[in-house]
């Protein structure tokens, strides 16, 4: 059987030193770190464009796809909210992203009250000539939506195929006899 070994280290504190005070030396000047320009938030409502100069062009015939992307986040937003039949959009968008959007009206209930769905920001860009791929961050009363969705080109419009979205609970009922939420009433 083997007795550990214990050794004492030295100390790890540094040496004092004493610090002369003198007439203070010129500072030697210091360059203004370059800082890239601050990319401006947008404007309530306005999409832009980006990737200008590596995206595709888009072709004359179709629409512009900021515009119509705009129309289609609030159109796609009042349908996930359940505002909005999803059959209303058949049209512009593909039978699948429909048929999600069916899928989720029947497992979420409607929004009670209809607040204002507002487009607070937007991103289009051109992966392809006949293809956007767009983004928009949108605000419904309480709620935050954020939409990912991909637009091809089809006859003289634009077709979405492809739909992500993500959308914040509201706040939580009071119930008003006891001043408890309307999950932990449940719950107690």
């Amino acid at each position: 059987m083997s007795v550990p070994v214990v050794r004492v280290l030295p100390s790890s504190r540094p040496e004092p030193r004493t610090w002369r005070v003198g007439s203070p030396r010129p500072a030697a000047p210091v360059a203004a770190p370059e800082v890239a320009a601050p990319v401006p938030r947008p404007t309530p409502g306005q999409v832009l464009r980006v990737g200008r100069t590596w995206g595709a062009r888009q072709p004359q015939e179709l629409p512009d796809a900021a515009r119509w992307s705009g129309w289609l986040a609030l159109a796609l937003t009042e349908a996930l909210l359940g505002r909005r039949p999803a059959t209303q959009l058949t049209g512009w968008v593909a039978d699948d992203v429909v048929a999600g959007l069916n899928r989720r009206q029947r497992l979420h209930a409607a929004d009670e009250a209809a607040a204002r769905t507002v487009l607070l920001s937007g991103r289009v860009q051109h992966p392809a000539p006949l293809a956007v791929e767009a983004t928009a961050v949108l605000r419904s009363g309480p709620r935050t939506v954020v939409l990912a969705f991909r637009l091809e080109g089809c006859g003289r419009g634009w077709l979405c195929t492809a739909l992500e979205a993500g959308v914040t609970s509201g706040p939580r009922r009071r119930d008003r006899r006891s001043g408890l939420s309307s999950a932990s009433s449940a719950a107690g």
